[in-house]
């Protein structure tokens, strides 16, 4: 059963899937299966020896993709491995990968879901999890002092009028149970030519500390750098600052600085690790015209070249 078309299209698809795929029969990693959009491309590009490992805490991705990709879960050497739990669980995999995905931020099904208050367009409680495990954004509000939250406000979503917006959540914290209450208030303290903004960058603060987004994508990156096999690559995709400052400091802490890659550089001469591209890789003007979500999107890629002796 195909139901891809209820999820987002995946983005920078043919740039990925070129720069990620680079042994046909290596294990792959697709931290952030959502529809499976990727993964379907990975799988296309893989041999019967190859396996992709896919995770997403979103229970109903998970139903979606056993679905689509049923006869490829099935067998005694299935080619495709389903977790339903947090792409940080990937750094327990012992092997070398080949491979690493990370579409990052929010699926286009998550945000026009008006079930679990992600999106200030849908009135629905103040979940914001992406599972069904955790601290939901109204236990946040109820136990997190005025502080706290014009912490989160500025730290997450880079939020100008954290601290009036904190102040009234604040007073305000017994009576914000939906995400309507929630707009409301965000329109009573800041102006309104700027409403649009100011929640978008709420709800992703609040949506990210819910999840612990920027800490997960941080204690992954760190841990599973090193269990790149010879060659292996690993891909992230990010949509804000936050996530794509993470991701070039991390690479940038492997690779050293300017140690793109280099055709006429020899192996014995080049770094472990090696970025792929010095910027990151960013949407043609076509895509984001076919994709007007793809706009944000940002590409960046790191390689090892070859596995040091201390490790080998």
């Amino acid at each position: 059963m195909n139901t891809a078309g209820k999820y987002h299209v995946p983005v920078l698809l043919k740039e990925t899937i070129d720069l990620l795929i680079n042994n046909k029969e290596g294990l792959y990693i697709d931290g952030t299966l959502g529809g499976g959009g990727h993964a379907s491309e990975i799988l296309k590009q893989l041999d019967s020896g190859g396996k992709l490992i896919a995770f997403d805490k979103d229970p109903e991705a998970i139903a979606h993709c056993k679905l689509r990709f049923a006869d490829l879960i099935s067998g005694p050497h299935p080619m495709l491995e389903i977790r339903n739990t947090d792409y940080l669980e990937a750094c327990s995999i012992a092997k070398p990968i080949s491979g690493l995905l990370l579409d990052l931020g929010v699926s286009s099904r998550q945000l026009d879901s008006s079930s679990r208050g992600i999106s200030y367009r849908f009135n629905s409680p103040l979940d914001m999890r992406m599972g069904d495990a955790g601290n939901t954004a109204k236990d946040l509000i109820d136990n997190y002092s005025e502080e706290q939250i014009k912490n989160i406000l500025r730290e997450f979503g880079e939020e100008p009028f954290a601290s009036p917006i904190a102040r009234q959540i604040s007073i305000s914290k017994n009576n914000l149970n939906f995400s309507n209450d929630l707009v409301e208030l965000v329109k009573s303290v800041t102006p309104a030519k700027l409403h649009t903004k100011t929640l978008s960058r709420v709800f992703q603060a609040f949506r990210i500390a819910v999840n612990s987004e920027l800490d997960v994508l941080m204690d992954t990156l760190s841990s599973i750098v090193p269990t790149l096999a010879q060659n292996g690559r690993i891909c992230i995709i990010s949509y804000h600052s936050l996530e794509d400052r993470i991701v070039k400091n991390v690479f940038r802490k492997f690779a050293g600085p300017k140690t793109h890659i280099n055709k006429y550089k020899p192996i014995e001469n080049q770094n472990e690790f090696e970025l792929i591209s010095s910027k990151p890789i960013i949407p043609s003007k076509e895509e984001i015209s076919l994709n007007p979500r793809a706009r944000s999107a940002k590409l960046r890629v790191i390689k090892r070249n070859f596995i040091s002796e201390s490790e080998s």
